[in-house]
């Protein structure tokens, strides 16, 4: 049975044949980029934007169900344009899996830096796409130390000598309801990163049509 398995196995199959052998709670973290709606017909098939919402929903429930409550499912997708307007497939799928039990707890945008070049009406290139980011608990494992960045350079002036305004949170002059207090930064080396990732669309796998970047 697939719940025997040794550590670092590949499984390969069916998502929801294959997941149906294993045990609820099992599974650690789930990061999966499926076809998008009507793109790549001849590798996938091809799944209409307005039938996609039920065609993923069986997959995520067994994500919800192997997936521990210490976990985290990432789903990496994108909108299409229909008949010159951008579909709502991803929004709708957001909502429902919602209803599914799922708690939508994070988006990530995946910056594309070499994004293919094109020409289309009233549109420009996409070059960013989601990562949603779900998980069954408002508690689950985030190693947010691990992944933190240097502040920059900017601070050794910046913060070098405060002003009365720096010192407290200054409220935006636009009425946007943005505020900041420049000296929250003193004595910070480091920062968490942002929730834009800057990755380029290449990797090693050459034979594939919609090659994922690991």
């Amino acid at each position: 049975m697939a719940q025997n398995l040794p550590t670092n196995s590949i499984v390969c199959g069916d998502c929801e044949e294959v997941l149906r052998d294993l045990p609820d709670n099992c599974v650690d973290l789930i990061f999966t980029s499926p076809p998008y709606a009507d793109c790549r017909k001849n590798t996938y098939g091809g799944i209409h934007p307005d039938k996609y919402v039920e065609w993923f929903l069986p997959k995520s429930e067994q994500f919800l169900r192997v997936l521990k409550p210490s976990g985290t499912f990432v789903l990496n997708i994108k909108e299409k344009a229909v008949k010159g307007q951008r579909h709502t497939f991803v929004i709708e799928l957001i909502l429902r899996m919602k209803e599914q039990g799922w708690l939508w707890t994070e988006e990530f945008v995946w910056h594309k830096k070499n994004c293919y070049p094109g020409k289309w009406p009233n549109r420009f290139r996409d070059a960013w796409e989601r990562c949603l980011q779900f998980n069954k608990h408002k508690k689950f494992n985030m190693y947010q130390e691990a992944v933190m960045v240097p502040t920059g350079d900017w601070a050794k002036t910046r913060l070098r000598k405060l002003s009365a305004t720096d010192k407290r949170r200054d409220e935006s002059k636009v009425n946007s309801g943005f505020g900041k207090n420049i000296s929250n930064w003193l004595g910070r080396d480091m920062a968490y990163p942002t929730n834009v990732l800057y990755l380029a669309t290449e990797c090693g796998n050459r034979n594939h049509s919609a090659t994922f970047r690991p």
